[in-house]
Parts: structure tokens; sequence; C-alpha cells
């Protein structure tokens, strides 16, 4: 009798074991490890991309306002088994020129979880010219008659990466000049990019946009963009810091 007890004992541990390797074995919950990031942007387009710790469905929720994500764009379920985490790519189609757009990445249905993932609200602004009516009353005749100081409105966004380049852009309420100050620490952001000064009189907004060039692959840069000679105003506005990760090679 004490020899069946303990053979029952030791089949209740072997279950025991088996139940938490078992567990051990399950799939963590879904979760976004990367981005989502702004890939490339159209006057009428924008390709985000972001990257899950396992596969997942690819939504894009967005709007023309952040608190109004009602607009949905999505992909196939990303799911590659030979590859340690997984790639979410959302073409996002059929927007307006010259606006800023709001979004969230939703990875959804988690790989043997079920869970979902959501980001935290990013923008970008599509390029070319906004339609005219967009433009307020105060500032129909292109001058900042009121000399309103110059303020960035919106970014800076890190609209593109590669290995040895990344776009920068932000919004800025008047025309001003564009650089952005950037290095390897925050303390020290002794390179300088620049673009043209950028004024639009057809728009609401000026935007910027600064490629830099020549950078260390897979590297973190630290960044602020810088826009001064305030059109009307002479006024300067500067970004606080942010970061990018290269690309490895």
């Amino acid at each position: 009798m004490k020899t069946q007890i303990q053979k029952v004992g030791i089949f209740l541990l072997l279950l025991a074991g088996i139940s938490i390797a078992a567990s051990a074995q399950r799939s963590p919950a879904l979760q976004i490890t990367d981005g989502p990031r702004v890939e490339g942007v159209g006057d009428t387009w924008a390709v985000i991309a972001w990257t899950t710790n396992t596969g997942g469905s690819s939504i894009i929720r967005y709007g023309t306002s952040g608190n109004s994500l009602t607009q949905t764009a999505m992909s196939p379920y990303a799911d590659n088994e030979k590859r340690e985490h997984q790639t979410h790519r959302v073409k996002v189609e059929n927007l307006r020129p010259g606006t800023t757009y709001y979004f969230m990445a939703d990875s959804g249905q988690g790989e043997g979880t079920g869970t979902s993932a959501r980001s935290g609200i990013q923008s970008f602004t599509t390029k070319g010219q906004a339609s005219n009516g967009n433009v307020p009353a105060w500032k129909a005749n292109g001058q900042n008659t009121s000399h309103e100081a110059l303020r960035i409105v919106d970014g800076p966004r890190v609209e593109g990466v590669g290995d040895s380049w990344a776009h920068i852009a932000w919004t800025t309420n008047w025309g001003g000049s564009s650089y952005v100050r950037y290095g390897y620490t925050q303390q020290n952001l002794d390179q300088v990019a620049e673009a043209p000064f950028a004024n639009d009189p057809n728009r609401e907004h000026s935007v910027h946009r600064v490629q830099l060039k020549n950078l260390r692959p897979n590297t973190t840069y630290y960044f602020v963009v810088d826009s001064g000679q305030g059109e009307g105003s002479g006024t300067e506005a500067v970004s606080p810091v942010a970061s990018f990760t290269t690309k490895a090679r």
C-alpha cells in the first residue's frame, strides 16, 4: 500500500512539473518593442512601421485630431516564424496634402496569448500645399502683422531613418529658419544640419524638413530642432531634446 501511495505522489509531482514547464513556455503578452516609426510621407500617403515581440494584427488608427482617431488602415497579420520579433508596416492612403495627422499603432490577437498592444499618439504632416481655405483670416495676407512669437506647434518628428541618414521634420506657426543640432549625448549637440528658411504663405503653418547625413550605423543620436529669425517677430523656438537610432548595416 505504501508503495502505491508513493507511486501516486510521484505521478502528481510529475504532473505539477509538466504544468510548470508548460506555463513557462507560454507566449509572453504582446508588446510593441520598437516604434511606431514614420518611414515615409508623400502628399497623400504615409508609411508607418513598428515591431512587436510576437505575431499580431497590424492596424493604424488615425485622424486630423489627436482626440478623434476615427479612420483605420491595416496590413495582414504579421507572423514570421523565422524572426525573433515581428515587423508591422501599414500604408495610409487618400490623405490630404499639407495636413497634420495624428495616429496610433494597434496590434491585437497576440500569437499564443490573444493580447493586444497600442502605442502612444504620434503625428506626421503630409507634403504639398494645403487648400487656401485652411488659412485663417488673420494670416490671409501672409504677413505677421501682429508680431506673434515663433512657436513649434507640432514635432519634431523623425520621418525616416537609415544606416547613415535621418529625416527630421517639425511645424511652426510662422516662417523661420530650419536647423537640427545633434550629437552622441544630450549634453553635447555639437553637430548641425540645416535646410532653407521655411515660409509658405499659402499654408496655415510652416513645415521644416532637414536631412542628417554621414551618420554612424546602429547609433543613438540626440537632437533638438531650432527655428529662428521668426517671420515678422525675429523670435526663436527650440524643441526639447529627442532621439533616434540609426539602422544597422
